[in-house]
């Protein structure tokens, strides 16, 4: 009797089967070679990415430059001290009116602490008590960076003294103390490229308050900032949470 049986002829693969397994092999290739394309032409990173890291990179930079101008305890070439922010903040923490001990010492020489200036014509520019309260918020706040004559730490901290940006249009001070400021800036000749960040737990009447002091001190002469124009600058801002950029706001 014949074997009719035909399983020795029947291929392992059925040719359809064969079929469907090319088609999946062909479109994994294409899937990969679609994704490979994606990864190596497609931008590394967003714009907002991209701004992260520069600020990121830029304030390591700003705190390494500053570490070498506030690292010890000593002299500026005008006179002032310079000391550790650790140490201003302290002494001012566990004595507020650090400062204005400092200003009514009179030991001749110019390693004695050199005064804060303050106009004489007080009631052009803000009364007595705004200008106490003034003092408090920038002692507490800005003193370790701008220093207590208000002449900053080149290159790092740029000065307040007869700086235009501080006797000019006061919401841009306004907004650098909500939000900070980034970016280049020259002042008094020096660029300075660091970072300012936004002054946190101050309210509109401590902002006022400082900014008006700043404006009537070191040299300065400009008028007061009420409470409102604080206000105003807070509310059209409030959904921002970055900071300002000089080149936004037009600043050289």
């Amino acid at each position: 009797m014949s074997d009719n049986s035909s399983n020795g002829d029947r291929p392992l693969i059925p040719g359809q089967v064969a079929s469907w397994l090319g088609i999946l092999a062909f479109v994994f290739v294409a899937i990969f070679v679609i994704a490979y394309a994606y990864v190596a032409f497609s931008p590394k990173t967003n714009s907002d990415a991209e701004r992260r890291i520069a600020e990121k990179a830029l304030r390591a930079d700003t705190e390494s430059k500053a570490k070498g101008l506030i690292s010890a305890t000593g002299l500026n070439a005008d006179g002032t001290y310079r000391v550790p922010v650790e140490t201003a903040m302290s002494l001012i923490a566990a004595d507020p009116d650090l400062v204005n001990k400092l200003r009514s010492y009179s030991a001749p020489g110019p390693s004695a602490p050199q005064p804060v200036s303050l106009k004489a014509d007080v009631s052009k520019v803000a009364d007595e008590e705004v200008m106490k309260r003034g003092l408090a918020v920038y002692s507490r706040t800005c003193v370790a960076c701008h220093q207590p004559t208000g002449k900053g730490l080149p290159p790092v901290f740029p000065p307040l003294a007869e700086a235009p940006i501080v006797n000019g249009d006061p919401t841009l001070s306004i907004k650098f103390i909500l939000h900070g400021l980034i970016g280049p800036v020259t002042v008094a000749g020096t660029t300075y490229n660091s970072m300012m960040p936004a002054v946190a737990g101050l309210n509109d009447q401590d902002i006022s308050d400082v900014t008006t002091y700043v404006r009537a001190s070191f040299g300065n002469n400009s008028g007061p900032v009420t409470v409102e124009q604080v206000k105003a600058v807070r509310d059209a801002n409030a959904s921002r949470n970055t900071p300002w950029t000089t080149a936004e706001l037009g600043l050289k």
